[in-house]
């Protein structure tokens, strides 16, 4: 699904709420509460303190619409009976993706994924400002600023793919085996995690039947095929891996590097 398609296809639908419980009503409130104490916090820090929680709150608007375009979880059959709807949005999920290619926003799901956005990103204000106090930037010179930039702010956000998963497809039993396997012979056997991709997510399974031979009464045999989507720096998604394992699900057969766009299933 590109990303004009999705633009072109999106409703905000009559149910308000679809994602989110009471449990996470409740920790957005006391993430409001929170929010308001950081805020009294830099009042009393500078007058400006209106200029940081402005910016703040532009840079999470621009990184909410972006979860929009780059936290995709298509349409699946993983996990599910039949074909699941995707979703799209991170942290928090906030629109859902119908096999027809309709998607739906979530107003108040939205709204709470832009609060965390927020909150991470006012926190990290707040860290930042501890910081160069304690290492007192502003008497260093131009290169230990630079320094200091690169290492306490934006490596820190280019590496969050390392710590925290991604979205993905949520499996359990024989295919959670799979899905674990395909990632495993991904970064270990092919080599695929590194310097560059940090992070490979579920997006679908697929199985191939494969006819045994008469001698084992020619019962079909299934094959797996894992649909992963790796994630660079920043959550940046850079490419698909299609892992075929063989007929047990332990052993990668082959590996395949496919684009965003489109099905993972394309031949």
């Amino acid at each position: 699904m590109t990303v004009t398609a999705l633009a072109g296809i999106a409703v905000w639908p009559d149910d308000w709420i679809h994602f989110a419980g009471i449990t996470d009503l409740i920790l957005a409130f006391i993430g409001v509460v929170l929010g308001v104490l950081l805020l009294i916090w830099w009042s009393q820090q500078t007058s400006r303190w209106y200029a940081i929680f402005a910016s703040t709150l532009l840079i999470s608007m621009l990184l909410n619409v972006a979860a929009f375009y780059l936290f995709v979880v298509p349409p699946h059959s993983a996990g599910c009976v039949d074909l699941c709807f995707g979703r799209i949005g991170y942290p928090l999920p906030f629109a859902t993706m119908a096999p027809s290619g309709t998607v739906q926003i979530y107003m108040i799901d939205f709204v709470l994924n832009l609060l965390l956005l927020w909150l991470m990103w006012f926190s990290s204000t707040v860290v930042w400002r501890l910081l160069s106090e304690a290492v007192e930037l502003r008497e260093r010179g131009c290169r230990f600023r630079l320094l200091f930039f690169l290492a306490f702010f934006l490596l820190p956000w280019g590496l969050l793919p390392r710590y925290f998963r991604p979205p993905a497809a949520y499996v359990t039993g024989e295919e959670l085996r799979l899905s674990v396997n395909a990632r495993r012979a991904a970064e270990t056997t092919y080599r695929v995690t590194g310097l560059w991709v940090h992070r490979l997510a579920l997006e679908d399974i697929r199985y191939i039947p494969l006819g045994a031979p008469d001698v084992f009464g020619g019962i079909d045999q299934p094959q797996a095929q894992v649909c992963l989507r790796g994630y660079t720096y920043f959550y940046l998604p850079w490419r698909r891996y299609r892992v075929m394992l063989d007929r047990t699900g332990v052993t990668a057969l082959d590996i395949q590097e496919l684009p965003l766009t489109g099905s993972c299933w394309q031949p």
